[in-house]
């Protein structure tokens, strides 16, 4: 029997709170993969692991944490061979502006505090399920909800059975399009592999690897140790979200040949949905 360990990163307080309990989808898809053939554990974090004292926040490590943050936008566009015409330079430099802006007047300490526990929490959860020895890993954020159930329980089961090799991790929140993240040209669809849920989706591999925000991902169990290797090898310092965290942690292992062509898929139109894009939109 196939083994799942399902963690939710969320807080206290979050508006996002049905997802800590029953009502929430990891929760909820526990029934449906049982009998799919997955056996599925759930586990919420809702602790703040930041230790203030080990790890102080400045106002300067906030202020350095801002400009990370448009570095590594620009250098992950280069990652992704991504065409950068005047609409990307546009925004990336509207982002330079506000930057500016943000330098007068500082967001302050918690803006940042925030970013450490999510990635700590993120990180706590992967080791969680590496702890237990799961065949497969999925973290989800806590604005993660699936439209019709049946069909991603039977979709991520399907996924988990493709095959020994890859992937290694898959994709599985609609949070961008692919259009959207620039990383149209890098996909092709899984030869021999089709969704197994009832909504047609394709099932596509990436020539490198490429994230859709950290909402929704399927990790293969033997990869999240060398996942957390490479994320433990990376500073703290500057403070950047998640997202790009795990990022530049990928970079590191698709340059070093620990991540080849096709060890990352990614399923359009995704069947998790990132509640908090949708408000944003």
């Amino acid at each position: 029997m196939t083994s799942l360990f399902i963690g939710v990163v969320s807080h206290e307080g979050s508006r996002f709170s049905v997802s800590q309990g029953p009502g929430g989808l990891a929760q909820q898809l526990v029934a449906p993969l049982a009998q799919l053939g997955v056996e599925a554990h759930a586990q919420v974090n809702t602790a703040d692991l930041h230790d203030s004292a080990t790890l102080p926040v400045t106002d300067r490590m906030t202020q350095d944490s801002l400009t990370a943050q448009l570095h590594l936008e620009r250098e992950w566009a280069r990652f992704l061979q991504r065409s950068t015409g005047p609409r990307w330079w546009a925004g990336h430099s509207l982002r330079w502006l506000r930057r500016a802006e943000q330098a007068l007047r500082s967001p302050g300490p918690r803006m940042t505090e925030r970013l450490l526990n999510i990635e700590l929490s993120h990180l706590d959860l992967l080791r969680a399920g590496l702890a237990v020895g799961s065949d497969w890993v999925l973290i989800l954020e806590d604005d993660a909800a699936a439209l019709d159930l049946p069909d991603c329980a039977a979709g991520l089961a399907g996924l988990m059975a493709a095959g020994p090799r890859q992937p290694q991790y898959v994709n599985v929140s609609q949070s961008f399009t692919n259009a959207e993240l620039g990383i149209e040209h890098l996909l092709a669809p899984v030869r021999g592999v089709e969704w197994a849920g009832s909504i047609p989706r394709s099932v596509l591999a990436a020539d490198r690897p490429v994230t859709n925000t950290v909402c929704a991902i399927l990790y293969r169990g033997d990869f999240v140790s060398r996942l957390v290797s490479a994320m433990d090898a990376l500073p703290m310092e500057p403070v950047v979200p998640i997202d790009w965290k795990l990022n530049l942690a990928l970079m590191d292992l698709f340059t070093a040949g620990e991540l080849q062509a096709g060890d990352c898929w990614v399923v359009e139109p995704a069947p998790i949905d990132q509640l908090s894009m949708r408000t944003l939109r």
